[in-house]
């Protein structure tokens, strides 16, 4: 009669050794294609850097030299930058930039000067740099949010 009892408990644990049922549960993991945000460092440093003068050149006429625009454009930095981007994929403002900009010769840059001036707006508003360039991949830009703190999204 001892080996009745046996036999129940064999399987049962057989089962969860095996690869069957537990009782343990994972708690959330991360979500597939989670998106990143500017705080992840998308760009580089250098990348930023050849963005400064092709800024000067093309976008400082209207928005200024510190990024803080005027009356009839819109600040680069800061809280005001934030206002109208915060939540937003950097696609999004890259588009902006590429299909608006300059306004008296929308989309007549290099896409990879659009790109350098893009890091260089992000460098501007103290997002860290990374070791790898920003490239103008929209699927890749579409899953970088605009945050104002790194864990915003998390």
């Amino acid at each position: 009669m001892g080996r009745g009892y046996l036999v129940p408990v064999v399987v049962l644990l057989g089962g969860a050794c095996a690869g069957g049922p537990s009782m343990e549960t994972a708690g959330p993991g991360p979500e597939p294609n989670a998106p990143e945000t500017v705080w992840a460092g998308v760009y580089s440093g250098a990348q930023a850097q050849r963005g400064a003068p092709a800024y000067a050149e093309a976008c400082s006429s209207c928005h200024a030299d510190d990024l803080r625009g005027n009356s009839n454009a819109p600040s680069l930095v800061g809280a005001s930058f934030l206002f109208l981007w915060e939540d937003r994929s950097l696609n999004e403002l890259f588009t902006v930039i590429r299909t608006e900009m300059p306004t008296n010769a929308p989309n007549s840059l290099p896409t990879t000067t659009y790109v350098d001036i893009l890091a260089f707006v992000l460098e501007a508003n103290g997002f860290p740099a990374g070791a790898a360039e920003l490239g103008p991949d929209p699927q890749f830009l579409e899953s970088i949010a605009i945050t104002e703190s790194a864990a915003a999204l998390r």
